[in-house]
C-alpha cells in the first residue's frame, strides 16, 4: 500500500474543539507500538482485527498498525456499543459472528460492553502507545503487502436488517478505487482534506485513506462533534483552508436551514455528495446559501458508489455544472476501471435515457462477502439501483425494491420521501414511503410514516398536498411512526423494508 505522510494531522472533537495537530511521526510510532501489541497477541497476517477506538490518532495509528503486520481490519459500525434491547445486541452479535475477529482493540473509558463481543479477546489501548525517541519510517512494512490480501473488512449499510455482510475489500480492489478517485478529483499533496464521516463508512474511511494516497493534508473533526455543532464542519474548512471534503446531502440540507457565519470557503475546491439521494434542490440550496462565503459554483458534486466498489463508481469533474434530466441530478461519468451499463429485468442492454437496472463491474468491484459466496470474476454486479445513462453520464433514479406503484406509473421511494420532507421542513430521513398489499380491500396502498413526536391533520394535508402537486401520486395513508422513530441502518438510511414489516405487525 503506498503512502505518502502529511507533515501532520488534525484533530477536532469536544476535548479539542478549536483541533490540536500530531505530527506523523506521532502516528508512525503509534502504529508501530500497535503492530507489536498484535504480534504479542497472537494475531498473524490474514487474522481480523475489530476497532472500537474514539476518533483521533489512536483510530488511525491502529488501521496503519493492522497492516503492517498484515491483519484485516475492521471499523465496528456505530450501533456496536447499543445493546439495551434484544434486537440491538443481536445485531451486533451478527457482526461478531460473522466478523470472528482474533482481538478486539477499544478505548479507554469507551469500552464496549461485554455482551456484545462475548468471548472475543480485547485489549484497551492506553500505555501500550509510545511516542517517538526518533523517526519512525512504516512505509516499507505497508509496502509488504500483496494486491491479494485483504485490507479490511466493510459491513454494508444493510447489515442492520438481516444477516450481516462484511463486503472484503483486497489492496488492489482499494488501490484501484483511491487511484480513480484521486485523478477524477484531481487530489494532490496540495490539498487539504477536512472530514468528520465516520470511518466505519466507507465515504469516511476512503477521506482518511485518500488523503494518505495523495499525501493531502488531513483535518479529522469527531463525528459527534458535527452532531452536536454541524457549522463545526465548515468552521473547520473555513480555519484550516480546507479544499476537500465530503458530506451525505442530509449535512447539506441542515447547514441550509442553520446556516454558518462568519466562515469562508473560498478555499474548497472539491465536496464529493453522496451515501444517499441527491436532490438538484438540495444541492443548489446549498450553493445559494453559501454563495457570500465564497463558494464557488461546480464544488458540490453528487456521486454514487457503496462499499462492494470499495467506495466509488462515478463522481463529477471538480468545477463543472451539473447536469439534471427530469429533475434528476447526474452523478458524474463512470470512473476510470469501472464499467456502468443498464439493464432491463432480463438482462438485456438498455439504450441511453432508459431507465433500467444499474450494473457494475470492474477493477473495484470486490469478490464477495466474508463467509458467503464469491461473485463470479468479471461478471455484472448488481447494485440494486435503477437508474439510466444519457451521453456518459449516470443518474440514478431510485431503488428497484423501493418502487411504489400507482397504475402504469412507479416513483422512487426516496424521491416521495424528500418531497414530503422538504414540505414539512424536515432533516432527510425522517420520512419512510412504502407500499403495503392490503388482502382486506385487494390493494396495494402507499403509506408514508413520519418521525415526529407532535402531530396534526395540518401537517397530513400539506404533505398529501405536496405529493399530489409533484408527482400526481395519491398517498394513502400519512402519519406518525409510533413511539416517534423509524428504524435506520449503521449510517442512518431508512430501513423501508423493516417499516413495512412493522407496519403490518402493527408495531410502528
Amino acid at each position: 500500500m503506498q503512502i505518502n505522510w502529511p507533515e501532520d494531522f488534525g484533530f477536532i472533537s469536544k476535548i479539542h474543539p478549536d483541533g490540536v495537530r500530531v505530527s506523523s511521526d506521532v502516528i508512525a510510532s503509534y502504529a508501530s507500538s500497535i503492530a507489536d501489541l498484535l504480534k504479542t497477541q497472537g494475531v498473524k497476517p490474514g487474522e481480523r482485527v475489530a476497532l472500537w477506538l474514539t476518533d483521533g490518532p489512536d483510530k488511525i495509528a491502529a488501521v496503519l498498525g493492522c497492516w503492517m503486520t498484515g491483519a484485516v481490519f475492521c471499523v465496528l459500525p456505530s450501533f456496536a456499543g447499543n445493546t439495551k434491547t434484544e434486537r440491538s445486541q443481536a445485531r451486533i452479535q451478527g457482526v461478531f459472528s460473522v466478523l470472528d475477529p482474533k482481538l478486539l482493540l477499544q478505548s479507554a473509558g469507551s469500552e464496549l460492553p461485554p455482551e456484545a463481543y462475548g468471548n472475543v479477546s480485547s485489549v484497551t489501548l492506553g500505555g501500550h502507545l509510545t511516542s517517538p525517541a526518533e523517526t519512525t519510517d512504516i512505509r516499507p512494512k505497508l509496502a509488504e503487502r500483496n494486491a491479494d490480501d485483504l485490507a479490511f473488512i466493510q459491513f454494508t449499510s444493510g447489515s442492520t436488517g438481516g444477516k450481516a455482510k462484511g463486503a472484503e475489500v483486497r489492496f488492489r480492489q482499494l488501490e484501484a478505487n483511491l487511484e480513480a478517485l484521486a485523478k477524477r478529483t484531481e487530489l494532490s499533496a496540495k490539498d487539504h482534506m477536512v472530514s468528520w464521516a465516520p470511518m466505519y463508512h466507507d465515504m469516511g474511511l476512503m477521506a482518511v485513506l485518500l488523503a494518505f494516497r495523495a499525501g493531502a493534508d488531513l483535518t479529522l473533526m469527531e463525528t459527534d462533534h458535527f452532531v452536536r455543532r454541524p457549522s463545526a464542519w465548515l468552521e473547520a474548512i473555513s480555519k484550516c483552508k480546507g479544499t476537500v471534503t465530503t458530506a451525505p446531502p442530509t449535512a447539506l440540507k441542515l447547514l441550509t436551514r442553520r446556516r454558518a457565519v462568519d466562515v469562508d470557503l473560498s478555499s474548497l475546491r472539491y465536496a464529493w455528495i453522496g451515501g444517499e439521494a441527491v436532490f438538484p434542490k438540495v444541492a443548489s440550496e446549498f450553493e445559494d446559501a453559501y454563495a457570500q462565503a465564497g463558494l464557488a459554483r461546480g464544488v458540490i458534486q453528487p456521486t454514487y458508489g457503496m462499499a462492494e466498489t470499495v467506495v466509488g463508481i462515478s463522481c463529477g469533474v471538480p468545477g463543472t455544472e451539473w447536469i439534471t434530466r427530469n429533475g434528476v441530478i447526474s452523478c458524474g461519468k463512470t470512473l476510470d476501471g469501472m464499467e456502468v451499463q443498464i439493464q432491463s429485468g432480463d438482462g438485456a442492454a438498455l439504450p441511453d435515457g432508459t431507465e433500467g437496472k444499474i450494473m457494475t463491474r470492474g477493477a473495484s468491484v470486490i469478490d464477495g462477502y466474508l463467509g458467503l459466496e464469491r461473485f463470479e470474476k468479471g461478471s455484472w454486479y448488481d447494485t440494486g439501483d435503477l437508474g439510466f445513462l444519457d451521453d456518459g453520464y449516470l443518474f440514478v433514479t431510485g431503488r428497484m425494491k423501493d418502487l411504489l406503484k400507482r397504475g402504469a406509473e412507479s416513483y422512487p421511494a426516496s424521491l416521495v420521501e424528500a418531497i414530503a420532507e422538504m414540505a414539512l421542513e424536515l432533516r432527510t430521513g425522517r420520512v419512510a414511503a412504502f407500499a403495503n398489499f392490503r388482502a382486506d380491500l385487494g390493494k396495494e396502498e402507499i403509506v408514508l410514516l413520519v418521525e415526529s413526536r407532535a402531530w396534526d391533520d395540518s401537517q397530513t394535508r400539506v404533505v398529501a398536498s405536496a405529493v399530489l402537486g409533484e408527482l400526481g401520486l395519491q398517498v394513502d395513508v400519512i402519519r406518525p411512526a409510533k413511539g416517534g422513530r423509524l428504524p435506520r441502518t449503521s449510517s442512518g438510511k431508512i430501513m423501508r423494508q423493516m417499516t413495512a414489516k412493522q407496519y403490518l405487525e402493527g408495531t410502528i
